[in-house]
């Protein structure tokens, strides 16, 4: 403590840090980047383990069996989605749901979407859900087992798996009398938006664009969710997904009982695709081990949900989806069956729950299944990274002072150097005349002028910077609030609302290029110049960045991860400069890291993996894929609350364009 409370001593640490600066800021730099990928290594993470000891009776012998023929059922259920293509039977889910003695209900709701995009009209949907009542308990606590229907026609893998399992399941434990919890069995209509209303309608919440009707039967608080994503058979293998809205994740205890009851019976389980290497500490492990951790990073970056599980994080209740991959031409396959045994033993461990997950970590980085990094773990490299970026506005800073200071003295000494001649001329003379007097007391009016022009050019510095932070900030309004005024705008050309907004939005990106012209001034002699005090301006906005940086990470790491990354080293070396080419070199990577490239980017990052004719066929592609997420992003603001575009709009952009203006400045 000594050392940080002697005023000596910080002036010392400041001053190397002032003076080092450039070789500090590689140094923290480089360290967090290769720091935090260490972390993947088995020996610098932590093994999983239970906090919670109330979910460990749940590891005992399973003892489901199908008390209905799941193939006759498939078969059944496959005969209803047949007869029309592009419905699902809610009514044969809800009838089953009633011969097996729940209490049985329907829940409508109307989505009104934003933006006018249906033209006004309210699209209906239905949800189906049943409750087995406990029968040791008052309906003061819940849990859920949801799966969502998808008609035979979708894009996305048949769930008719999930539904006759989870008909069997509720047939199972309907007989079973050790619950002491109610159990929902959730059949969700139109994906994430039909779960949304049923989370709305149970919580009495009011939307304005997911309008759901009354839910007429309740149970208690709901603890725990697990969401079924499994088809009507050949399942090889169980992935486990986890990322919810904004990058929230559920307890990790959860996960851990998920991977531990696949484990015991005998069940491959992966994340992300990817299965646990056979030798963590070898080199091919530790690859895999960053792979899988990349991977789930830039799942959690995207800041949507990986399924329906990820709408219940919000409302505090930990859930995951249990999704079911099948590979053909497999040897190996295990029945719908296994997997009842499975929720069975998931279920019996939520039923011992005396209160809600609280032990375990809610932050956190799994680089597999059996190994985590904590918080505590990432926490200090990621710090490092964002270090970088404080480092040099410290020693703008500690310049700027320094600058001052030299000014102050020079003008003292001017000063001082006038006092002198003044009274060595009063001693020659012995005495003041009227015109000496006259000349004094002008002297000293030029000293209090003196001091007013040193306050005014003190505060000229901060005022010549406001233009830059007004007009950056303005434009990332006119970001959030340009797909409002885009949808005014449509009719008249008469596209997709989808190119639409994607189109506007870009052109508002491009045109926020011009920023720096906007804001230029014309000089005398000269052609128009962009002039403010640009040290103060980056110290500033280093400032900034790194305090959304850290802000971000509290939610989603991983999201400031990359941020933090790429723009870091960009952002500490821009500086005005007369070399053209070094100017030029500066507004090209600038350009690389700007919002709209890094979106595209991504887009071809995400597209790699698949099929592609050609490199220009990735890049049609990576364009398509990125427009549909611009226009998702923004829909999932107003359905559920995302704040990744309102992020975008008011944070990264504005950010951008300071350190854009920057570039732009003109020095002498």
């Amino acid at each position: 403590m000594g050392l940080l409370t002697d005023p000596k001593r910080q002036k010392k640490i400041v001053e190397a840090i002032s003076k080092y600066n450039n070789w500090l800021c590689v140094l923290c730099y480089l360290s967090g980047v290769i720091g935090f990928l260490a972390l993947a290594y088995q020996p610098l993470n932590g093994a999983t383990y239970f906090s919670e000891n109330a979910l460990l009776p749940g590891l005992v012998t399973n003892e489901f069996y199908a008390e209905i023929n799941m193939n006759a059922l498939a078969s059944e259920l496959k005969e209803e989605f047949n007869k029309e293509k592009r419905k699902v039977p809610r009514e044969w889910i809800y009838n089953h749901l009633r011969e097996i003695g729940l209490d049985t209900y329907i829940q409508n709701y109307s989505i009104k979407y934003p933006l006018d995009i249906a033209k006004g009209q309210n699209i209906p949907g239905q949800n189906v859900y049943g409750i087995l009542r406990a029968k040791r308990s008052a309906s003061t606590e819940a849990v859920v087992l949801t799966t969502p229907m998808r008609p035979k026609d979708s894009d996305l893998p048949s769930t008719t798996g999930g539904i006759v399992l989870m008909l069997a399941m509720a047939k199972y434990f309907r007989r079973q009398t050790y619950w002491s919890k109610d159990i929902i069995f959730l059949v969700s209509d139109h994906e994430q938006i039909g779960l949304q209303a049923w989370l709305d309608g149970y919580h009495d919440i009011k939307s304005e664009y997911i309008v759901p009707s009354d839910v007429m039967g309740r149970s208690g608080a709901i603890q725990a969710a697990i969401n079924l994503e499994i088809p009507d058979g050949n399942i090889r293998y169980f992935d486990i997904k986890i990322e919810g809205m904004n990058g929230q994740l559920p307890n990790l205890d959860l996960f851990n009982l998920v991977v531990k009851i696949c484990n015991q019976e005998g069940v491959d389980v992966s994340f992300h695709r990817n299965f646990d290497p056979m030798d963590p500490q070898s080199v091919d492990g530790y690859v895999q081990s960053v792979k899988t951790m990349l991977e789930m990073m830039w799942s959690q970056a995207a800041g949507t949900p990986s399924g329906n599980h990820g709408l219940f994080h919000k409302y505090h209740i930990e859930a995951v989806t249990l999704q079911g991959i099948r590979r053909k031409n497999s040897n190996y396959a295990f029945p719908l069956e296994r997997t009842g045994r499975i929720l069975e033993g998931i279920f019996r461990s939520l039923n011992n729950l005396l209160e809600r997950f609280h032990q375990s970590f809610f932050f956190y980085i799994l680089p597999g299944t059996r190994n985590y990094i904590s918080i505590g773990m990432y926490m200090p490299p990621f710090g490092l990274i964002c270090a970088t970026g404080l480092i040099k506005a410290v020693a703008i800073w500690v310049t700027l002072k320094k600058d001052q200071e030299n000014e102050d003295k020079e003008k003292k000494k001017e000063k001082e150097k006038s006092e002198k001649e003044g009274e060595e001329d009063e001693d020659r003379e012995g005495k003041h005349t009227e015109e000496e007097l006259d000349k004094e007391v002008e002297e000293l009016r030029k000293t209090i002028m003196d001091e007013d022009v040193e306050e005014e050019a003190a505060a000229e510095g901060l005022i010549s910077i406001m233009p830059v932070i007004l007009i950056s900030l303005m434009m990332g309004v006119f970001s959030y609030t340009g797909p409002d005024f885009i949808t005014m705008s449509a009719p008249p050309f008469r596209i997709k609302m989808e190119d639409n907004i994607s189109f506007g939005l870009m052109a508002l990106y491009t045109a926020s290029l011009m920023v720096p012209r906007l804001i230029s001034r014309k000089q005398p002699g000269a052609g128009k110049k962009l002039i403010f005090d640009w040290q103060l301006l980056k110290c500033v906005t280093l400032l900034y960045q790194s305090l959304f940086l850290f802000s971000v990470s509290l939610m989603n790491i991983s999201l400031a991860f990359f941020l933090a990354v790429i723009l870091m080293p960009i952002t500490v070396i821009v500086q005005p400069t007369k070399i053209r080419l070094l100017l030029w070199i500066q507004k090209f990577f600038l350009l690389l890291v700007s919002p709209g490239v890094l979106l595209f980017i991504a887009a071809v990052i995400t597209s790699y993996g698949e099929k592609h004719a050609d490199f220009l066929d990735l890049l049609v592609n990576s364009w398509s894929f990125m427009k549909t997420n611009i226009f998702l992003t923004i829909i999932d603001k107003y359905f559920f609350g995302s704040w990744m575009f309102s992020l975008f709009s008011f944070v990264i952009l504005p950010n951008w364009l300071m350190f854009w203006s920057i570039a732009h400045c003109s020095i002498e």
